[in-house]
């Protein structure tokens, strides 16, 4: 009779109580009624997550239009994980997620929902070695995820041209659609203080929203980067685990993009290459033109 007994409780316990799993919707109803539900992925990135993880979570809730987790192990991330999340964002920039993860975020994406990049995500799974804390190279190189640079529109390389970028410095972020949902109304130019990107390996779905001119009067570091002439370098290969790959720092003398959007499958995109500090991130630009890019990736409009 014990056995039976037991055996008749568990028959009726709910699903979810006997797996330990809530459903999706049950998961939801954890989250303040009608906010977009957003999920940062952090916990690595060679530039100081710790400081500006919190900063990104508190720009969205300061709007009321959000409700903000946050993931800083993105190991073992699944399609239960992201299920009842409306768009990800990614201050990560560290070791590739494994073929389960990386398939949820493609799905998730792929199936409507959205993906903001942040700064250095673009130097995340492209192939080159990863990065710790004050932009040291570890001893974690692993082949590029080809499917993410689709998703997230361009991405740092070595390959000719190298990417890089000059000194941080301020310079003018020019809107070259103001149609756009995410910018339309936004001052423009505003200013930055950042650092500007140059010579990202863009994908073809690219959709461009602001660029800066990347000033050629703008002296390169010399302790970073030993490439003078990027179309010298042939074809170039990525070094061994632990040595920092061939970098153009040289400004280009052209318009680069800043912010753009990427359409994939039934999915939406932001990216911004702005950010790289908390100083960075308090410009008024970057803040307006982040938490714009988020609501946009995740319901396609801007309210």
């Amino acid at each position: 009779m014990k056995i039976v007994s037991v055996c008749l409780v568990l028959f009726l316990l709910p699903a979810a109580v006997s797996s330990g799993q809530g459903s999706t919707a049950g998961r939801v109803s954890l989250f303040k009624p009608g906010a977009i539900r957003a999920l940062i992925l952090s916990g690595q990135n060679n530039h100081d997550w710790r400081a500006t993880t919190p900063l990104l979570r508190t720009l969205l809730l300061k709007t009321g239009r959000f409700d903000v987790r946050v993931n800083e192990e993105p190991a073992g991330m699944t399609s239960a994980t992201l299920a009842p999340y409306d768009v990800v964002i990614l201050n990560y920039n560290g070791p590739r997620l494994d073929r389960v993860g990386e398939e949820a975020l493609e799905n998730f994406v792929r199936s409507g929902k959205g993906l903001v990049g942040v700064h250095g995500a673009n130097w995340a799974f492209s192939g080159l070695v990863v990065l710790g804390d004050g932009h040291r190279p570890t001893d974690i190189l692993e082949p590029p995820w080809p499917e993410y640079k689709l998703m997230i529109g361009g991405v740092w390389s070595d390959k000719p041209p190298a990417s890089g970028h000059a000194p941080r410095h301020k310079f003018q972020v020019k809107i070259v659609d103001t149609k756009d949902p995410i910018t339309v109304g936004v001052e423009s130019p505003f200013e930055a203080d950042d650092e500007l990107y140059h010579n990202m390996h863009m994908a073809p779905n690219v959709h461009v929203l602001a660029t800066a001119y990347d000033d050629p009067r703008i002296t390169p570091e010399p302790s970073i980067g030993k490439v003078s002439d990027s179309s010298s370098q042939g074809a170039a290969t990525s070094p061994a685990p632990g040595k920092m790959p061939a970098l153009d720092m040289n400004p280009t003398g052209k318009d680069e993009p800043i912010l753009w959007t990427v359409h994939y499958g039934k999915g939406r995109t932001f990216y911004t290459a702005l950010g790289h500090d908390v100083k960075a991130m308090e410009m008024p630009g970057f803040a307006t033109t982040f938490v714009r890019g988020v609501e946009w990736a995740a319901t396609g409009t801007v309210k």
